[in-house]
């Protein structure tokens, strides 16, 4: 079993020890601050390097334990693996013991060991009350923490020290190595400058894997910055992955905006939004309820600020209850599903409860809206494979591969790899870009697209077919998914269940036929065509410029690409056949001279205008020849250079 890097946070009240548990521990004195030092009490965080035996370690987190401080905490323990909780003998439980426990077990913390300190100040009978009022608190908390180890010891005499170090390695053996799944993301806990280096930002891995010279982004604000250096309790490596304690030395020019609370991660996934849809629960610790529509603090990562409630089934939750909810904020922040949350009183004295995020991107939703969406919540409590499931449910056109990236957090090859586990789902690509579907969702969508055909001939026998944006818009539910009706309209033609003819479509062997083969107009539009190069007229403006009658000339066009001499890339934009031989030429010459190529260097070789550009490059790639490999429009061939 390979150990996993460890992280592990202190917790309990103020003045219990814990802060002088953590140097006997360790040897480090995290208390770094003059106020600190002076007082006597931990105001910020501390971190520390705690030996766990056979040369494994663990990072050690000491937060503040003072009410005043508990944001201090927050940022603390919120990416935390277990937890130190610290309760002194001669105090026994108190607020923040109750308040510190209720975070962890919101939190999801997987599990704790429990140090009663100052033992050597109180007689056997107390210490045993104090013990046995420690369990009555633990057997009410999640399985995680019920049966968490209470090992009496004192920092003074330094007796029961080394029994807390074996049972937080003992704890910390049953965790394997934390899944590389997703792109990096990282809450920052901790900025400041290194003269000579610049900027540190420190913090704990929370997914994905990160490494030397990675160019990342900062949120909010959307700071590009690039990782110079690695550091992982004062050692450099090339690479920190998740669970690691990590100090990052970043390129961005002086502290600047950045601070504790924000979040540096891979650009894939750097969206922020101003509201989520949450499992929300009211801890059972909780002195008041939580209250629909009422402003509170919200603790997620490192961050904090304000937010209301908008309860979606009750009009409030009383402790030991839970409900789904929209929780809205006026500073974005960025969040992903199964992010873990906290909710505290305005006033910011009590931990009132905290959640689950389920959406990390939602509209504004009353509770009409519930009937169509306790399906999809349903599922996404249960986890990544069942909500991924559900979101494209909800989708019947289509979800794209960056949409589920940003929602869940994970890589183009975990989406491939859980939709072909899922099973009736199916892949395809349009304008570059990849989309997931059930199979049942696009057969019914074909179905809706012969039906809007073969009306349209109905009520139209002479008409050639029916417009392609025309189409678009009647089997689309709203304009969003029109550029997606586009490409199941070329679907079902490519499946022969409908032919395109220029700009219409039609059902096979229905519409008008082109009459009298005008070969002078033939020839013009060949003429017009051929001489415009890449820059031919649009589709339905063509009649404008040769002066002949729209319909006249739009039969012509479809006899053309019928017969190949004119190549439709678009319902606006039409080719002469050599010049998208010419197109291809350049194209393919291109790449297996350089390896790819991106639209800026394809526009530059054809002479033409980007949008042109990228129009015959979303030509080819849907035809099979290219395939784009990024989001700049690099592309390569679909088979190799060689092939």
């Amino acid at each position: 079993m390979k150990l996993a890097s460890v992280v592990i946070g202190t917790a309990g009240h103020i003045d219990h020890g814990k802060t002088s548990l953590v140097k006997a521990l360790t040897g480090t004195e995290t208390d770094s601050l003059e106020e600190e030092k002076r007082r006597g009490i931990t105001i910020d965080l501390g971190f520390a390097k705690l030996p766990l035996g056979d040369g494994e370690f663990a990072g050690l987190v000491d937060v503040p334990g003072h009410l005043r401080f508990i944001r201090n905490m927050m940022a603390g323990v919120s990416n935390i693996d277990f937890a130190l909780l610290v309760i002194a003998a001669d105090d026994s439980v108190m607020p923040q013991t109750i308040e510190h426990l209720a975070i962890l077990e919101l939190l999801n913390t997987s599990g704790a060991v429990v140090a009663l300190t100052k033992a050597d100040l109180v007689d056997d009978e107390t210490l045993e009350l104090a013990r046995m009022e420690i369990e009555e608190l633990l057997s009410l908390s999640s399985p995680d923490l019920a049966g968490a180890k209470i090992i009496p010891c004192s920092s003074v005499t330094g007796a029961g020290v080394e029994e807390v170090r074996e049972a937080l390695a003992n704890l910390a053996k049953t965790k394997l190595t934390k899944s590389e799944r997703g792109f990096f993301k990282m809450p920052l806990d901790k900025v400041f400058n290194v003269k000579g280096h610049g900027l540190v930002a420190t913090g704990t891995v929370a997914c994905g894997t990160v490494k030397t010279d990675d160019k990342m982004v900062l949120l909010p604000g959307n700071i590009k910055t690039r990782v110079r250096r690695i550091q992982h309790h004062g050692e450099t490596f090339l690479s920190a992955e998740a669970g690691t304690r990590t100090a990052l030395n970043l390129s961005t020019a002086g502290r600047g905006d950045v601070a504790r609370g924000m979040m540096i991660l891979h650009p894939a996934i750097a969206t922020e939004s101003n509201i989520f849809t949450a499992e929300v629960v009211c801890h059972r610790s909780s002195p008041f309820v939580i209250s629909h529509g009422q402003s509170y603090l919200l603790n997620i990562h490192t961050r904090e600020t304000m937010c209301r409630v908008f309860l979606l089934t009750e009009k409030s939750i009383k402790p030991g209850e839970r409900c789904v909810a929209q929780i809205r904020f006026k500073n974005p922040l960025c969040i992903h599903h199964a992010d873990k949350f906290i909710l505290r009183s305005s006033s910011a004295k009590n931990t009132l409860g905290g959640g689950t995020v389920l959406e990390p991107s939602s509209r504004p939703m009353g509770r009409r809206g519930l009937k169509n969406n306790v399906k999809k919540w349903t599922a996404l409590k249960e986890g990544t494979e069942a909500g991924l499931l559900a979101i494209i449910k909800e989708d019947p056109f289509g979800v794209s591969s960056k949409q589920i990236t940003t929602f869940f957090n994970l890589l183009p090859e975990e989406i491939d790899e859980l939709t072909k586990a899922l099973g009736d789902i199916e892949k395809f690509e349009w304008k570059s870009e990849g989309y997931f579907c059930l199979k049942s969702g696009g057969e019914r969508i074909v179905k809706e697209i012969i039906k809007a055909v073969t009306g349209h001939h109905n009520k139209n026998p002479d008409s050639p077919g029916i417009e392609e944006t025309s189409l678009a818009k009647r089997c689309a539910p709203n304009p969003v998914y029109e550029e997606l009706a586009r490409y199941w309209i070329r679907h079902a033609s490519t499946i022969g269940l409908i032919e395109l003819d220029g700009a219409y479509a039609r059902l096979p062997g229905r519409g008008a036929v082109f009459a009298g083969k005008d070969e002078a107009i033939r020839k013009e539009i060949l003429d017009l065509f051929k001489s415009a190069s890449f820059a031919s007229p649009k589709t339905d403006k063509t009649h404008v410029k040769l002066g002949f009658e729209r319909e006249k000339v739009a039969r012509a066009m479809r006899d053309l690409i019928k017969t190949g001499e004119l190549i439709s890339l678009t319902p606006d934009y039409t080719l002469h056949k050599n010049m998208l031989e010419l197109a291809k030429e350049k194209l393919t010459s291109e790449i297996k001279t350089e390896g790819s190529i991106d639209t800026a260097s394809y526009r530059d070789i054809l002479g033409t205008g980007r949008k042109t550009a990228i129009e015959i490059l979303e030509y080819f790639d849907s035809i099979g020849l290219t395939r784009r490999i990024d989001n700049k429009g690099q592309r390569v061939l679909s088979h190799g250079p060689d092939e």
